[in-house]
C-alpha cells in the first residue's frame, strides 16, 4: 500500500532539527547547477532575447530562443552527467537521515562525491533506456522514466550493485505505483508555484521536505517488494 501523506508527514519529522545539512546542501546544488548554467544563459543573451523581450518582439523572442538552444551534445552530456553525480551525493545524506535519528554533516555529502563513476554510468543507463522508449512514443517514455525512477536511490544505499542490476530492481519495485509516484510528484506543485512569491526562500525548504519524502516512499516500495517476494535479500547484494 502507497500511503503518500504518510511519507510526507514522516519526512517532516525526520527534519525537524537537522534542517541545516538539507538546507546547506540544496544552497550547494542550486549554486553548481547555476554555474553549469552560465553559457545556455551568455547564449541566450547574445542571441538577442533579452533584447526581444523588453521590446515586446514575441516572434524574435521565440527566434532568439531556437537559436540559444542549440546548445552542443557534449555540453548538455557534461551537465547530465554533473547534476546525476550532484544527485547521487545528495541522495546518499537522505538515505543516511531516514536510517538514523542521528545528526548529518557536509561531509557525508563531500563523501557521495567518490560515487561519481556509479552515477556516470547510471545516468548514461538510464538515459539511453528511456530515450530508446520515447522513440515509440511519448508516454512510454514517460512511463519507463518512473519506473527507473528508483535506481539511483539503489545506487546510493546498495554500494556493491551494478548499475544494471539497480535499473532491474527499480523496475521490479515500481510495478503497481508507477501512477502513486507521479501523483506524489504532483503534489507538491503548489508549494513550487508558491516559491516565486518568497523571493525564492521557499525553494531551500521545499527541496529537503521534497527529497526526504521521496525517500521515504522509496524505503516503502522496497520493504513491499521484499515482503512480498518480488525482491530477495540476496538481489540486493552483488
Amino acid at each position: 500500500m502507497f500511503e503518500r501523506k504518510k511519507y510526507k508527514n514522516f519526512a517532516k519529522k525526520q527534519l525537524q532539527g537537522r534542517w541545516a545539512i538539507p538546507i546547506l546542501v540544496t544552497l550547494v546544488v542550486a549554486v553548481i547547477s547555476g554555474v553549469f548554467s552560465i553559457p545556455d544563459f551568455i547564449k541566450l543573451s547574445q542571441s538577442g532575447y533579452f533584447n526581444a523581450v523588453l521590446n515586446y518582439d514575441y516572434y524574435g523572442a521565440l527566434d532568439a530562443v531556437d537559436q540559444a538552444s542549440s546548445t552542443s551534445f557534449i555540453t548538455s552530456m557534461v551537465t547530465m552527467i554533473a547534476s546525476a553525480i550532484i544527485e547521487l551525493a545528495a541522495i546518499g545524506v537522505y538515505i543516511k537521515m531516514s536510517r538514523s535519528p542521528e545528526p548529518v554533516y557536509f561531509s557525508d555529502f563531500i563523501e557521495g562525491f567518490n560515487n561519481w563513476a556509479r552515477a556516470t554510468l547510471g545516468i548514461l543507463w538510464q538515459f539511453l533506456w528511456i530515450f530508446l522508449w520515447t522513440l515509440l512514443f511519448i508516454i512510454p517514455g514517460i512511463v519507463k522514466s518512473i519506473a527507473y525512477s528508483q535506481m539511483f536511490y539503489i545506487l546510493a544505499e546498495y554500494k556493491e550493485i551494478s548499475v544494471s542490476k539497480a535499473m532491474k530492481i527499480s523496475i521490479e519495485i515500481t510495478k503497481g505505483h508507477k501512477w502513486d509516484l507521479f501523483v506524489l510528484s504532483l503534489s507538491f506543485i503548489g508549494w513550487a508555484l508558491l516559491t516565486p512569491f518568497t523571493l525564492g526562500i521557499l525553494y531551500f525548504w521545499l527541496v529537503p521536505y521534497m527529497n526526504m519524502t521521496y525517500v521515504n516512499a522509496y524505503h516503502a516500495l522496497m520493504k513491499e517488494a521484499l515482503e512480498s517476494g518480488r525482491i530477495k535479500p540476496e538481489d540486493l547484494s552483488e
